[in-house]
């Protein structure tokens, strides 16, 4: 018997065709993980969210910063899913004790909500960190 793990992940986007004109569609992407780590080397800034990393294609959703050379605010977005991947400065996000709301990119735009847990990190040291990557940051206490 086998046992399949499911992963309560949605994502995407959608196309819509209007005569000869193709506009892509913004969709949510929404994440659940089991934690998120924060670290900070010198000029260099990553939150990571993540359930275990113990696999190579494990899911995970993480945002780095330098601060070395300066690039107008832009970050650097990973996620296991490539169509997320991006290097730009975010649009609007917020965070509170559970959840992070993202929105960055162009063309596509993504909008990416992701509940957590803190398992041990404090709450004021991820939005400080988050603050400083993202000075626009919105925090929920």
């Amino acid at each position: 018997m086998s046992t399949f793990k499911t992963m309560p992940i949605q994502y995407g986007y959608t196309k819509m065709r209007c005569g000869n004109i193709s506009k892509q569609m913004k969709m949510k992407t929404y994440f659940k993980f089991k934690t998120v780590s924060a670290t900070k080397s010198g000029d260099y800034y990553q939150v990571m969210f993540h359930d275990d990393l113990d696999t190579e294609d494990e899911p995970y959703f993480m945002i780095q910063s330098q601060f070395e050379f300066p690039e107008g605010g832009a970050c650097n977005i990973e996620s296991h899913i490539a169509e997320l991947i991006e290097h730009c400065k975010v649009k609007m996000a917020s965070i509170s004790k559970t959840i992070m709301f993202i929105s960055y990119g162009e063309a596509p735009h993504h909008e990416v909500e992701i509940e957590y847990d803190l398992q041990g990190l404090g709450f004021h040291e991820l939005a400080s960190m988050l603050k400083e990557m993202i000075p626009e940051i919105k925090i929920e206490v």
